[in-house]
Parts: C-alpha cells; structure tokens; sequence
C-alpha cells in the first residue's frame, strides 16, 4: 500500500483532480451568481442552464470517448492522453479569463458552454482514463484517494468565493468594485487549474517510467 500512496504521479492527480472540480463546480454552482448579481439574469434562466449545463456535459463525455478512440489511434499513447489532459485545462483557463469581461448574459451563457464542453473530457483520455492503464490492478485504490482530494473543491470554491467577493454595500463605487471582486474569484481559480496542469507536467518530468500503458500485453 506504501508504494501506491508514494507514487509521483498520484501526487499529480490528487492536484489536477482538485483543479478540474474547482472549475467544474464553480462552473455549475457558483458562476450563476455571478450571472444573477452582476448582469442580473433572471432566476428563471439560471435554472435552466444548470440544466442544460449538466446534460450538455453528459451529451459532450459521450462524444469525446468517440474522439478520444480517433485520435488514439492516430497519436502515440501518451501524446494523446497528455492532450486531454492539459489542453482542455489550459481552455478553461482561457474561459475563466473570459468571464472575467463579459458584460453580457448571452455571452457569459456561451462561455459557461464553451466550458462544459471542455471539461467533458475528464472520462475520455484524462486521468481517470490515464490511472486505469498505468495500473490497472490498483487503480480503484487510486482513484479513490486522489478523486478525495478532488472533491474538497465543492465547498472549497463557495468558500473562496465568499471570502473575495464579500463586500460592504456601502462601499463607493460598489458595483464596479463588486465586479472587479469576481473577477479577482474568476484570476483565482485560473491559477488553480494551472496548478493541475503543472502538476501533471512536473509528474511525468520527474518520474516519466510511471507514464507506461501497462493494459498492453506482450
């Protein structure tokens, strides 16, 4: 059991599973506050995205095992699970920068997608997928310390949320004060996805023989 728990790359995905949920329920649970608060979307519209958010991600894992099944055909084994890995993470970072200046609902709507969509590839070729091959005979043990990890990000992320934009009414200026506050939340979580990307990186840096498709036989 010792040896499992020290491996470099579960360290990695204890980090990224963390930054993938703190996207991943923001997204879902605290952005729509954002959308109410500060472009005043009406309660109505909020419900049915997180609808429709969630089915839209559903839909999306569906379609990227198909494209994940593509591509790994036409790419080397760790080419094609690096890029779901860390592509669709560093877009959601450049979402989270993009929520930061929409001043639209509309366009915060297509971001709050554009964002599903990306995270949709977390069963497809991400870690989950990328745990299983590395060590298939211990990977239930493995997913469920690092997938524990992850989900302190759902009262983590309401938590950080609180505490950057939290704001006395009577400050001047508030609403433009109130906004720059969440985009500050928006910058915050930002660098907490990057953080799983350079986890991920610095894993298969300091330890790539752990990166082997041990599913393979022969």
């Amino acid at each position: 059991m010792k040896s499992i728990i020290c491996r470099v790359y579960l360290v990695a995905f204890c980090f990224y599973a963390h930054a993938y949920n703190m996207v991943y329920y923001n997204i879902l649970n605290v952005v729509p506050f954002f959308l109410e608060k500060v472009l005043a979307a009406d309660p109505l519209t909020i419900s049915f995205l997180n609808v429709s958010l969630t089915a839209l991600l559903a839909f999306c894992t569906l379609v990227m095992s198909y494209v994940f099944q593509t591509l790994d055909r036409m790419l080397s084994w760790l080419e094609c699970r690096m890029i779901f890995a860390l592509v669709p993470m560093v877009l959601q970072i450049v979402f989270l920068v993009g929520l930061s200046t929409t001043t639209t609902i509309q366009s915060g709507i297509f971001i709050l997608t554009l964002s599903a969509i990306a995270g949709s590839t977390l069963f497809s070729g991400s870690i989950y997928t990328i745990n299983y091959e590395i060590d298939p005979k211990n990977s239930a043990v493995l997913i469920a310390v690092f997938n524990s990890f992850g989900q302190v990000a759902g009262f983590v992320g309401p938590i950080l949320m609180a505490a950057i934009t939290t704001l006395d009414p009577d400050t001047p200026n508030y609403a433009s004060v109130y906004r720059q506050r969440w985009a500050y939340f928006f910058y915050a979580v930002a660098g907490i996805a990057a953080s799983g990307i350079v986890a991920i990186l610095g894993a298969y840096l300091v330890k790539p023989d752990e990166w082997v498709n041990r599913t393979k036989k022969g």
